[in-house]
């Protein structure tokens, strides 16, 4: 089976497992991922280098379970994880809410607007012909990027030229396509105006587990106000 790309759900049901606020998901593990090296360090500034050594971690998409369906996200949080077969109940919170930082090992914190603004944009550029482990980890790795650093900007358009993998206090190895496919996407951002999910793109926040963010299908948030959060989400569409 080849993934051919990361596809919304079309239909949505109701249960009384979710409410307005919450959503309780089953972590089934990774989806399409790779691994890379990266580094992080809160005190280096936008513009900084360093040259402590690369950490691996996994980056891609972040598969759930509920009510014998699949959905998937991708995270915001370098420092805490979630483990396979564990249940979580996330509070469902806008975008630049997350990550969260109730602990200060959980560094950066929450996003804000501006860094909310090049995530959405990062989101309707690419999100829906995401396919293959390549594509696919260079989102999560700009996601960490947007996320994780330190910017000084008072504007998404001026963000957008402090972002680079290669200095800052998020930085990536350069080995293989993931780098340059990450740096192409984070390049982009802002070309002919900003995008925005709207409501369609939400934040999942606990505080022991790793945040998420996690696209509705188009035109269930009114459907979500009046009945819960119970099916929304994507689902990863496979061909042969």
């Amino acid at each position: 089976m080849k993934t051919t790309g990361l596809a919304i759900a079309a239909a949505l049901g109701v249960s009384a497992a979710a409410s307005a606020n919450s959503l309780t998901l089953t972590f089934l593990g990774f989806g399409d991922s790779t691994t890379t090296g990266v580094r992080y360090n809160s005190n280096l500034g936008w513009s900084s280098r360093s040259s402590a050594s690369l950490t691996n971690i996994t980056v891609g998409v972040h598969r759930w379970g509920i009510y014998g369906q699949e959905r998937a996200s991708f995270c915001t949080q370098l420092f805490e994880g979630v483990t396979v077969g564990q249940t979580y109940t996330f509070n469902v919170v806008a975008p630049s809410q997350v990550p969260e930082a109730d602990d200060p090992t959980n560094a950066p914190g929450p996003m804000g607007a501006i860094k909310a603004a090049l995530v959405n944009d990062l989101y309707r550029r690419y999100y829906a012909d995401l396919a293959g482990a390549t594509q696919i980890g260079a989102f999560q790795l700009a996601i960490y990027e947007i996320t994780h650093e330190n910017l000084a900007a008072t504007s998404a358009s001026e963000a957008v030229s402090q972002l680079a993998l290669d200095k800052g206090a998020f930085q990536s190895g350069k080995a293989g396509g993931l780098y340059a496919t990450a740096a192409s996407m984070l390049a982009s951002l802002g070309q002919g105006g900003f995008g925005s999910m709207g409501p369609n793109l939400l934040g999942l926040s606990n505080a022991s587990a790793q945040d998420q963010l996690l696209v509705v299908p188009i035109g269930a948030p009114a459907v979500l106000a009046g009945f819960g959060l119970i099916g929304l989400g994507f689902m990863r569409r496979r061909m042969k």
